[in-house]
């Protein structure tokens, strides 16, 4: 028999609230968002299906999580109205809001969300890793290699709409962690297979918004979901996502000429607005962290010697005062500043510039001067978004290694796809990586260094901390454990930490609401990571 600690009633008194128009709005006919789409490689609007090649803005629109953040980062539920937890701390049971449905009617249940993780898990999902260390769903990786079957998987329909999620072992922050749990429509994928979420006919939204058009190459429209009754109910009538318009060089002037509503900016542009449209500038801190990682378990990077050197031979200060300038902060740890668990002094001082160190260490490594190291590519994921960070730092680390070290690191863009399966079966020596939080808990970076996930390194002392500190509740010894093993991770240097990347955009003065006010922490909130809390709280106003 079931024991629970907790149960969160007071989480079901959130109704849907539909937002009239303020005075100021334009008429509904003309509430219409003009916006880049973002990651246009992706061929599916399916989160559970890919994340890496899914278009991940056209999906925020599409589809409703399990839970959700808000602007200042506090877990909403979304797919379900209540929840307990066992006393364990293993066994979470949700209950779903029963309003819900599909856009053709039919009703969102707790089978669409066991389905949604069994086909993931039967399928390779690109995303496995985190479900396996971040969620730590119960049987995630035996599923994966298909030594338990799927039924065995931590996710049960205990009827209707009642969810059951089983975990290996306590996690406190798993609310947080749901925020990526999408029911999936079987019937429609049973009905049109994993190609049901590449055409605006077949495709079924469980989101404020549903899919009418889908013009590859050009545009994707969609419009308020009349079958929406969730939370967040959208002022907005239609929104449309712009191929070619998400890349800076090509999104601004399509800002300029009122094509989109709104354009992420590069260093010269950034510059411009703030001198010619300072009132449409905004920037705030993304808490995405960019790395060097190294395959620690074979040369060169095996050593580390080598791994330090590379370390000590690239100044982040400098890098973040000129060729980043106003664009990112410098960074000496996963838990960079703003985020829970930061601590100013402590990751800094265990790291450094100092290239007649690197230059030493090299030699003592058996490559004085660079002689004998092999020419490397420096892979990069081939995201847009993330070129006018990545590009610029990759070349100047580039252009360091060389003065320094006197070796050849070549940056090369890799296609999503091929970046992130490399990435993940540990195949390529040498990535300069990007990692934006999922959930608001040290732990999203901490368990990125387990051993068996997503970096080809492995310390059992750092495993063992990590894996005492995770289930903690008590927050001042928990961050003490995290503390610990940050202070491994930096000495061992499986990874070097570059910079925090500070986010610029700009977005026209007509759209208005308090989607795009500060947040607690002041910060501008039109981030990746609040999407569709961004989508649901704006409107067009008269201009």
């Amino acid at each position: 028999m079931k024991k629970y600690m907790l149960v969160l009633l007071v989480l079901c008194v959130f109704p849907a609230v539909v937002h009239a128009l303020p005075p100021d709005a334009l008429p509904e006919s003309e509430q219409v968002l003009l916006y880049p789409l973002k990651l246009e490689a992706g061929t599916y609007i399916d989160y559970m299906k890919t994340i890496y090649n899914c278009l991940q803005g056209a999906a925020e629109l599409a589809q409703e999580a399990l839970m959700a953040f808000d602007k200042d980062l506090e877990v909403v539920p979304m797919g379900a109205e209540k929840w307990e937890v066992s006393e364990d701390g293993l066994i979470w049971t949700f209950h779903l809001r029963k309003e819900l449905t599909w856009s053709d009617g039919k009703p969102i249940t707790a089978p669409d969300y066991v389905f949604s993780l069994q086909r993931a898990v039967q399928q390779g999902y690109d995303f496995g890793w985190y479900w396996s260390f971040a969620a730590g769903l119960k049987n995630w990786s035996t599923v994966e290699k298909g030594e338990l079957p799927v039924e065995e998987l931590g996710i049960k329909a205990l009827d209707d709409y009642t969810l059951e999620i089983t975990t290996d072992t306590p996690k406190p922050y798993l609310l947080g962690v749901l925020t990526w749990l999408y029911p999936t429509p079987r019937h429609a994928v049973e009905a049109h297979g994993d190609e049901y979420a590449t055409t605006a006919e077949t495709m079924v939204c469980s989101g404020p918004f549903k899919l009418v058009e889908w013009v590859k190459g050009d545009h994707l429209t969609f419009v308020k979901n009349p079958d929406y009754k969730g939370l967040w109910q959208p002022s907005l009538e239609k929104v449309i996502l712009k191929y070619g318009t998400f890349e800076p060089e090509t999104g601004f002037p399509a800002y300029m000429n009122d094509e989109t509503y709104r354009s992420d900016l590069n260093p010269g542009q950034l510059a411009f607005a703030r001198e010619s449209m300072a009132d449409q500038l905004h920037s705030w801190p993304m808490f995405r962290i960019f790395y060097i990682s190294f395959d620690t378990t074979t040369p060169p990077f095996n050593d580390i010697r080598v791994r330090k050197a590379f370390e000590y031979a690239f100044n982040r200060e400098e890098l973040c005062d000129t060729i980043l300038k106003d664009m990112a902060s410098p960074e000496y740890s996963p838990l960079m500043s703003g985020f829970p668990g930061y601590d100013p002094e402590a990751a800094k001082s265990l790291t450094k510039y100092d290239p007649e160190e690197a230059k030493r260490l090299m030699a003592e490594a058996g490559y004085p001067d660079g002689k004998g190291f092999p020419q490397l590519e420096m892979w990069l994921r081939g995201e847009d978004q993330m070129h006018p960070w990545q590009k610029p730092a990759a070349s100047y680390m580039q252009a360091q290694f060389k003065e320094k070290l006197g070796v050849d690191i070549i940056p090369r863009v890799v296609e999503v796809k091929t970046f992130a399966d490399t990435l993940n079966k540990h195949a390529h020596p040498l990535f300069l990586l990007a990692y934006q939080f999922d959930y608001v808990d040290p732990s999203n970076f901490m368990d990125l260094f387990l051993s068996g996930g997503r970096h080809a390194w492995s310390n059992a002392e750092y495993d063992a901390l990590v894996k005492e500190a995770d289930p903690m509740t008590d927050q001042e010894p928990r961050i003490q454990k995290y503390r610990q093993a940050e202070k491994i991770l930096i000495e061992e240097a499986p990874s070097v930490f570059a910079f925090q990347q500070q986010y610029s955009a700009v977005w026209k003065p007509f759209l208005k609401g308090e989607g795009l006010e500060p947040n607690s922490k002041g910060i501008a909130s039109w981030g990746d990571m609040w999407g569709k809390y961004v989508m649901t709280h704006i409107y067009i106003a008269t201009h």
